[in-house]
């Protein structure tokens, strides 16, 4: 990896020439300037904020990248995290990944490049890549809603959800399941199948491989339902692994005249406010987004506001601060229909 030296060497200046520039510290004569930036470019150099002997003083900003604005429970977090940065001081730059690993890292570039103090970061694959492109990120990172393992992370207790959806089911009497995975490849959604299988299992249940979709989390991906419902023995409840999946669920299983909960009972997961608004109301598993934030935002600025006079602190093994999410029983489920009265669209 190039270093200040190289862009120095490059650009026939000297090291404290190339700070200058990087810092906006003292003004640099523009045929210098064109020379660092050409070397800049030409190596690929990043400027790594977080050496304490490039900075001159925090910027007061944090990035936040997140993998789909469009998804309510990512603007709904955004704003969390917003207003707790805000109560600290801070301003927040929000980035939409759309879901790609190489538009994660440019904005990460980006947002290294415009000096922020740190960045929030819900990344877009779990494919063991994120873990070297953090590492040669240029500022502390605390990844959200997305763990990574070894990492600075604040997410909520999937797995307990997923046991939480199990034990609500279980106790209205449903023993034909279905589970609508969005991006089963993400780990808090595998985390989430895993818990509610793992509870089925303890009774003697489990879900066949008929019962299960996967898709991405989208609303289109919802409106798969109809696959779940043509089934010869369909499904008395679905759980679907976020809230926005559950929409879709919910507006094809209405327009093709089912009953929701008295044919089939349909879960959610994260509780986003249109979960409040549709008729039934949505039975779903609440995320404690104010509490994530919080920690969060506690874990970032330790990093970069350590104590006067110290380093910040490492980061380098860390364990993911759980957040314990609770089940919100609204319109949606109800008991089991008794066998002689099998799901059925209405008249």
């Amino acid at each position: 990896m190039p270093t200040i030296k190289d862009v120095a060497r490059a650009a026939r200046v000297s090291v404290g020439t190339v700070s200058n520039y990087l810092n906006g510290t003292t003004q640099v004569a523009d045929a210098k300037a064109e020379r660092i930036r050409e070397a800049i470019d030409a190596l690929g150099y990043h400027v790594h904020l977080g050496a304490r002997g490039l900075r001159v003083g925090a910027t007061r900003t944090v990035g936040l990248v997140v993998p789909n604005i469009s998804n309510p429970f990512f603007g709904e977090i955004a704003r969390e995290l917003e207003h707790a940065l805000t109560a600290r001081g801070y301003q927040t730059f929000l980035c939409d990944s759309s879901d790609d690993p190489e538009r994660e890292r440019a904005y990460l570039e980006n947002l290294a490049n415009r000096r922020v103090d740190g960045a929030f970061v819900i990344h877009a694959h779990d494919d063991g890549e994120p873990v070297r492109r953090y590492e040669e990120a240029a500022v502390p990172i605390v990844f959200v809603d997305r763990p990574v393992p070894g990492r600075p992370s604040v997410a909520s207790d999937n797995y307990l959800g997923g046991r939480l959806v199990a034990e609500h089911v279980l106790e209205l009497g449903h023993e034909r399941i279905a589970v609508m995975l969005g991006r089963p490849e993400v780990s808090n959604v595998a985390a989430r199948f895993a818990g509610l299988r793992d509870a089925l299992m303890e009774t003697g249940l489990d879900v066949p491989d008929a019962y299960v979709l996967e898709g991405r989390q989208t609303l289109e991906f919802g409106r798969d339902v109809d696959r779940l419902m043509a089934l010869p023995a369909p499904p008395t409840a679905i759980f679907t692994t976020n809230d926005i999946v559950a929409v879709g669920a919910w507006l094809t299983l209405t327009e093709h005249g089912y009953r929701i909960p008295d044919d089939v009972s349909l879960i959610g997961f994260d509780d986003i406010e249109l979960s409040r608004s549709i008729r039934p109301s949505l039975t779903t598993v609440a995320q404690d987004l104010p509490e994530l934030a919080r920690h969060a935002v506690d874990m970032l600025l330790d990093q970069i506001e350590p104590e006067a006079g110290s380093k910040p602190r490492s980061t380098a093994v860390i364990e993911t601060v759980p957040i314990e999410p609770r089940l919100v029983v609204r319109a949606s489920t109800a008991p089991v229909p008794r066998a002689e009265a099998r799901p059925r669209k209405a008249g």
